[in-house]
């Protein structure tokens, strides 16, 4: 029996044929996402910036600190403050070089032919997300898992299901939602967490801190981390100056990374 093709996109037309739904492309899932249980909409996080963050008022006043010091008299006899600058603090700590640049993103395999089971090319885009916001493909090292089989969503209907992608021990939950009409098949995936690397975190943090010399992060290898949370993970920056100061990092719905320091 012939049945609607998987299209993430509406609007185009469709192929029909009999494997499963019309695998979708990335604007599809990137579209998709929407907070389930804390999970964000991925249009809803704004783009990290290229640029390192302004320091802290405190890290501000710690290099640059100015103080009101005595009172002359004019000719007038009106008493006037004078600016007297403060020693400047001594760098004691040896910089970090930062980075200019994200954290690169790793090249994705080629993605499956048209002709495969949809659900398998439904669980190719799912790993692609996981290995974005990771930071590293691993194929060997990943597997996924879906509570239903291609049979089971070929007739039209709505359905909902789950599918895991294991990254070696982290296994990343995805709540999946599809309609499938006579002419189109949508669907959508939500997450909550999604893994990061210990590196990637580390990389980031350095690259948006203010004058790193050391830096160390609550991610240990790999791990999950909530998204959309400003305090999804935390890293420790000491700047050259050996003050630290702790930055919150938020994971967005792309796999970037977003750091602030505390006020």
């Amino acid at each position: 029996m012939r049945r609607a093709s998987f299209r993430a996109h509406p609007g185009r037309p469709l192929l029909r044929r009999p494997a499963g739904l019309l695998g979708v492309g990335l604007a599809g899932l990137a579209i998709g996402l929407t907070a389930a249980c804390g999970g964000v909409e991925p249009s809803a996080g704004p783009e990290p910036s290229l640029h390192s963050p302004e320091p802290a008022a405190s890290h501000r006043g710690d290099i640059s600190p100015r103080r009101l010091t005595g009172n002359t008299d004019t000719p007038d006899s009106t008493p006037t403050p004078t600016r007297t600058p403060s020693p400047t603090p001594t760098i004691t700590m040896t910089p970090l070089p930062q980075p200019s640049k994200t954290y690169p993103a790793p090249e994705m395999p080629k993605e499956p032919k048209e002709t495969d089971p949809e659900l398998d090319r439904i669980t190719y885009r799912l790993k692609t997300i996981v290995w974005a916001s990771a930071g590293e493909v691993e194929e060997k090292r990943t597997t996924s898992k879906c509570s239903k089989s291609e049979n089971d969503i070929i007739r039209v209907g709505s359905y909902k299901f789950t599918c895991d992608v294991k990254l070696d021990d982290v296994r990343t939950r995805f709540d999946i939602s599809a309609t499938v009409k006579e002419s189109e098949v949508k669907w959508t995936w939500t997450a909550d967490e999604l893994p990061v690397t210990e590196k990637k975190a580390v990389y980031e943090a350095t690259r948006q801190a203010f004058r790193p010399a050391r830096v160390t992060c609550d991610v240990v290898d790999l791990e999950l981390v909530k998204v959309g949370a400003q305090t999804g993970l935390t890293c420790w920056v000491t700047d050259i100056y050996n003050k630290q100061v702790s930055y919150r990092g938020k994971l967005l719905p792309t796999g970037a990374l977003a750091f602030s320091p505390d006020a």
